[in-house]
Parts: structure tokens; C-alpha cells; sequence
């Protein structure tokens, strides 16, 4: 049941952890375990420090190094491109 709509231009932040990725066997990847397997969604910025501000939002994908194809392969799947180039995680 919606509670409402969110009409304010504050940046926020929201993640969604996942138990892995799905097979992508078309790019030689099996199933991805949880670690690296989550999204970020950033509303009204750019960028996931909250830092850049954006009219739209943002969503970040993010996987393992190893498995950095994965993101625009998930990309096509929703009908949505790569926007930005591959950021390494700091840690």
C-alpha cells in the first residue's frame, strides 16, 4: 500500500542487498555469490557520497571486479544502459 509520494529535492540513499546475481551465461558468467551483489539507488544525486546533486536519480550496480560485465549485461535487461565508467570500490 503506498503512504504517499516524496516530493523533495534532499538527497537520499537506498540499498538492496542480494543472496547473488543471476547466471549471465551469454557473457561466460555462472550465477555470482553475495559478495558484490547489491544495488544503490541515490535519488535527487549523482553519485553514492550524496555529494553531486541530480534532478533524476541514480542507480549503481554493484559486483566484483572480476565480474564487471555484469552491470551492463543487468543494464540491457530493464531496458537501460551504462551511463558512467567503472568505479572501484575505496576498500
Amino acid at each position: 500500500m503506498p503512504l504517499g509520494r516524496w516530493n523533495s529535492p534532499t538527497p537520499v540513499t537506498s540499498m538492496w542487498d542480494f543472496l547473488g546475481w543471476p547466471e549471465a551465461p551469454d557473457i561466460g558468467l555462472g550465477a555470482g555469490g553475495p559478495r558484490g551483489a547489491y544495488v544503490t539507488v541515490c535519488a535527487n544525486a549523482r553519485d553514492v557520497d550524496l555529494e553531486e546533486p541530480a534532478a533524476d536519480h541514480t542507480v549503481f550496480v554493484h559486483v566484483k571486479q572480476a565480474e564487471a560485465e555484469r552491470a551492463p549485461w543487468l543494464a540491457t535487461r530493464i531496458g537501460l544502459t551504462v551511463i558512467g565508467e567503472l568505479v572501484m570500490a575505496p576498500w
